[in-house]
């Protein structure tokens, strides 16, 4: 675990520079061409906070997970009300998981077969929380694009998380 933390600790203090990567990525890539309407410094801060709270957000803390699905129900919220493609938005969280996944195995911190084990752990935490992001994410962009009903919609979200809470909460 303490290696784990270690990758955590990595991304959480290189937050800054690993910010700066995924805007040019983002910006650069066609198939997250609709990105472009956001300002350097707007993406930058979109990805920023993500990364300072990483290690909250991955670990098992009793209650994250409602603030991580409202959290990411906004995202999606609002890059609809961008006009961000969903396709788009998904691929962008894609290409962050992605980033942060090689940035851990290219800081050389990886020496033993043990070492890989760990990045192999790091990794599928990465993934379940991608996972949900996405998955929230496109809960709030259905929200704003399917034009879902304002009367009982937080009725709806609390359903929702309450649906998935056998995926949620592992253990």
């Amino acid at each position: 675990m303490l290696l784990i933390n270690r990758f955590i600790g990595l991304i959480e203090d290189h937050a800054e520079s690993l910010s700066l990567k995924w805007v040019e990525e983002i910006r650069s890539n066609s198939l997250t061409s609709g990105y472009t309407r956001f300002s350097k410094k707007e993406l930058h801060d979109i990805v920023f906070a993500r990364f300072r709270k990483l290690g909250d957000w991955i670990a098992k803390q009793q209650n994250i997970d409602s603030e991580i699905a409202r959290n990411f129900r906004e995202i999606g919220e609002a890059r609809a009300r961008a006009g961000i493609k969903s396709s788009e938005m998904v691929y962008s969280l894609i290409l962050e998981r992605d980033m942060l996944v090689q940035y851990v195995k290219d800081q050389g911190i990886v020496t033993e077969g043990i070492d890989l084990n760990r990045v192999i752990q790091f990794g599928e935490q990465l993934n379940f929380f991608y996972d949900k992001a996405i998955y929230f994410a496109l809960v709030g962009y259905d929200r704003v694009a399917c034009s879902l009903e304002a009367s009982g919609e937080e009725s709806e979200f609390e359903k929702t998380v309450d649906g998935f809470k056998r995926w949620l909460i592992r253990e």
